[in-house]
């Protein structure tokens, strides 16, 4: 049996429809039953916990071979930080799968996970990924550069979007807009899982990225094109973008770009382009070819 964390978030409502097509029996952690009936119709089974929570996990993982650990967040709120999930709530699972017997661990960690803690998101991809390698789990982690897809309101390519309907008549680009991306596919995230899951090799860490290494503006102009709009593009300072997302920050419960975004364009994140076709036998599908799902 595979315990799915995150079964309804961005990656886990694409996995689960997969999974369910294996001889695999499926449970989801999930923190409350709303929103769930998509997974139970694909017949997973539903186990109410969060991983904040260690007492809620021991129920959740009896009977469990392998955990396929995707929860995380990308921005911070009053009641979750990035230190409380993405590194202590992976702690919480791993101890909790390790007390239950679990054999095998699958990990969702990020492109450019980093022990500089500048950076605070990437820092605590790290903190998790180091908690996972000291276990004695036999396990598996995925470093992924930006995923786009349908079903997920905070990626990079949402976030370009709101931008660009924040200002009707430019398009805002940080700085240089140089910083660099290898942007892949949801779906192909998931067939990287499938694979793994059927023949992976325990002790691996996988960077993957799409088939291209794509800048900001780069990937600015393909949406543009795709959306069919019409912008002029403004390259601003990074001081002053700082101070504009700190207001936003302060003004906007979902602002188009925060601090800790910001501060992670100092970086590329990018890894081999033949990283996906080397280690799991396809190609990954490019950036203008994904896109449909934001056409008008």
């Amino acid at each position: 049996m595979i315990l799915v964390s995150g079964g309804t978030g961005f990656v886990g409502s694409h996995l689960v429809p997969r999974l369910a097509k294996s001889e695999d029996k499926i449970r989801c952690l999930v923190r409350s039953l709303a929103k769930t009936e998509a997974l139970r119709e694909h017949g997973a089974e539903l186990a109410v916990g969060d991983v904040t929570d260690p007492q809620s996990l021991r129920e959740a993982l009896q009977g469990i071979d392998t955990v396929i650990h995707l929860v995380a967040i990308i921005r911070e709120t009053r009641g979750a930080t990035f230190g409380g999930v993405n590194a202590q709530g992976t702690r919480n699972i791993v101890e909790a799968a390790q007390s239950a017997g679990v054999k095998r661990f699958i990990h969702m960690s990020a492109l450019g996970a980093s022990p500089n803690p500048k950076y605070r998101y990437t820092h605590s991809k790290w903190q998790g990924e180091e908690i996972v390698r000291s276990s004695n789990l036999d396990f598996i982690i995925f470093r992924p550069s930006a995923i786009f897809g349908q079903g997920f309101g905070y990626s990079f390519i949402d976030s370009m979007i709101r931008s660009l309907r924040m200002f009707p008549f430019i398009a805002p680009v940080p700085g240089s807009g140089k910083a660099r991306f290898q942007p892949i596919w949801v779906e192909d995230v998931v067939s990287c899982i499938v694979s793994a899951l059927q023949a992976g090799k325990d002790g691996q860490t996988y960077e993957i990225g799409g088939p291209e290494h794509l800048s900001y503006e780069e990937m600015l102009d393909t949406v543009i094109h795709v959306l069919g709009m019409r912008r002029t593009k403004l390259h601003i300072p990074i001081p002053l973008m700082r101070i504009a997302v700190i207001a936003m920050e302060r003004t906007m419960s979902n602002p188009p770009v925060t601090s800790v975004e910001l501060a992670q364009l100092e970086i590329d994140n990018t890894t081999h382009l033949d990283s996906v076709e080397r280690c799991f036998g396809f190609k990954p599908l490019a950036l203008n070819q994904g896109l449909d799902y934001i056409k008008p």
